[in-house]
């Protein structure tokens, strides 16, 4: 009996068929064929040919689990949707999936901050005057109402646009082709009905069948939370006007009813598409869904005072305090590269781990730079993704973005102080105009220069080591370090004064 080899050993050698250049092509050894391997790397199909070179020898030596489909289409697919180059195929992809979650965050803390200053505005300085309750309380209520609903529409706007490519085509605003859309998320494989069962005892074995909830739900609950913005952002915009009683029933309290119900949609879809019931409780995204379900319930019971009566200021405090700790988990999550948060767990599943290095690679017609899995990046013609994009957030560098989202709330309420009291800024009849709108700009400027930080933060996420942007960038969090307690007792010796004029 013939004594066996190596599957991976050449089928002719170069010793037994004598003279190779005067065989014929289909008879000469294996090691005269080409190698290429290089273009595969190039070209980024390496990784997927791996894969089917293993499976193809697990079959020749008898693994049963290698010989179906191995080199079916449907196989290729299901192994490549669990890699990170499919969900974020280009570097734009990257950067635009990472900007939306990271301003999803952020304008959660933010808006969250602002609700809570009202409840704390009453409890605090409970007799000023009516002006000061309008600029000093509803106004900032309608500001975080607009922020809040943004940052909604950013985790809207990266669900619609998951099958867009950002570096060709257009980005969806409002709208997508939601069937396509529901069979990315869904993961389909393009089976067709007779080949079902065939693969069903595979699918099962290998954990890969999604529940048909999970990728509803990702629609759902992000449809549901824009639809509890707009309602909130209509209920306390028409609040901001006079009306009568049964007007302001139609036109500020049943949105906000709707609108409660929206967010209270919204958790229930986060709980569902992330399956809390069979998981334990021991990652960020679990907890994210927890806070922003028991948030959306609380949102919706201090909507509706019939069923809370006196306590519907402490149902809301609550809410919004749990939204604001999902809020961090999930600028946490950001940290991680998650960048599905808690609603679009396609992109939670895939991560840039250390066994395959993402290079980066440039197409000279297009300009796109597309990303590619390599074990060993050829120098001069591919670049790992740590050099193109910026790396993970630092915890001092959350802890800071943090900050600065405080600094730019605060800043914000400095302005709406400006509003509510333009006589603090009296000089003289001639001047009185001018310095008021000194005022305006110097807050407004405030405002938009701490928020341009945060935005500079989600790029540049470390401090940078040559000198001197090292120094600079340094001096740039000791100087917001200090706006930010400045802006804050600012708001504190305002109202107080305020207050004892009041009493006087």
């Amino acid at each position: 009996m013939p004594e066996s080899s190596d599957l991976r050993d050449p089928l002719l050698k170069s010793d037994e068929t004598g003279e190779a250049e005067e065989l014929p092509a289909s008879k000469k050894p294996v090691d005269d064929l080409r190698d290429f391997t290089d273009e595969f790397i190039e070209r980024g199909y390496h990784a997927e040919y791996a894969n089917y070179r293993d499976g193809y020898l697990k079959w020749r030596k008898g693994d049963h689990k290698g010989a179906k489909g191995e080199n079916d289409d449907r196989t290729h697919v299901r192994n490549k949707k669990d890699t990170f180059e499919y969900w974020y195929p280009t570097v734009s992809s990257f950067t635009f999936r990472r900007s939306c979650s990271y301003w999803t965050t952020v304008m959660y803390i933010e808006g969250c901050l602002l609700f809570l200053w009202q409840p704390l505005f009453d409890k605090c300085w409970p007799d000023v005057s009516e002006r000061m309750l309008y600029y000093m309380a509803k106004l900032p209520i309608l500001c975080g109402t607009t922020i809040f609903g943004c940052g909604i529409y950013m985790g809207y706007l990266e669900l619609i646009n998951m099958d867009t490519d950002t570096s060709e085509n257009r980005v969806n605003l409002l709208w997508c082709n939601w069937l396509g859309l529901l069979k990315l998320l869904r993961e389909d494989r393009e089976d067709n009905e007779d080949s079902e069962d065939e693969h069903k005892e595979e699918d099962d074995h290998m954990g890969n069948q999604i529940p048909w909830y999970v990728p509803a739900s990702s629609i759902a609950g992000w449809v549901a939370y824009l639809l509890g913005a707009v309602m909130y952002q209509v209920g306390n915009t028409a609040d901001m006007f006079a009306m009568s009683e049964t007007t302001h029933s139609l036109v500020v309290e049943w949105p906000l009813i709707v609108g409660g119900f929206c967010f209270f949609v919204g958790g229930i879809c986060e709980v569902a598409h992330n399956r809390v019931w069979a998981n334990l409780p021991n990652t960020l995204v679990w907890w994210t869904s927890i806070l922003n379900f028991i948030g959306g319930v609380d949102f919706w019971l201090s909507a509706c005072p019939s069923i809370v009566g006196e306590y519907a200021t402490l149902v809301s405090v609550k809410g919004t305090v749990v939204y604001l700790l999902g809020a961090i988990l999930a600028l946490c999550m950001w940290r991680g590269e998650q960048f599905g948060l808690s609603l679009i767990s396609n992109l939670n599943r895939v991560h840039r781990n250390s066994g395959t290095q993402i290079a980066v690679r440039t197409d000279r017609s297009t300009g796109a730079s597309q990303v590619v899995p390599v074990s060993a990046p050829e120098k001069g013609s591919l670049k790992l993704m740590d050099e193109v994009v910026t790396p993970k957030l630092s915890w001092r560098g959350l802890l800071f973005v943090i900050m600065c989202v405080l600094c730019g709330t605060s800043q914000l309420l400095n302005l709406c102080g400006v509003i509510a009291a333009p006589w603090e800024f009296e000089r003289g009849e001639r001047t009185t105009l001018r310095h008021i709108a000194s005022e305006c700009i110097a807050g407004l400027v405030s405002v938009v220069g701490v928020h341009m930080v945060i935005l500079l933060n989600s790029v540049n996420v470390r401090i940078p080591k040559e000198q001197p942007y090292h120094l600079l960038t340094k001096m740039m969090r000791l100087l917001l370090t200090l706006l930010t307690l400045q802006s804050v007792m600012k708001n504190e010796f305002f109202l107080e004064d305020e207050a004892d004029k009041g009493s006087r």
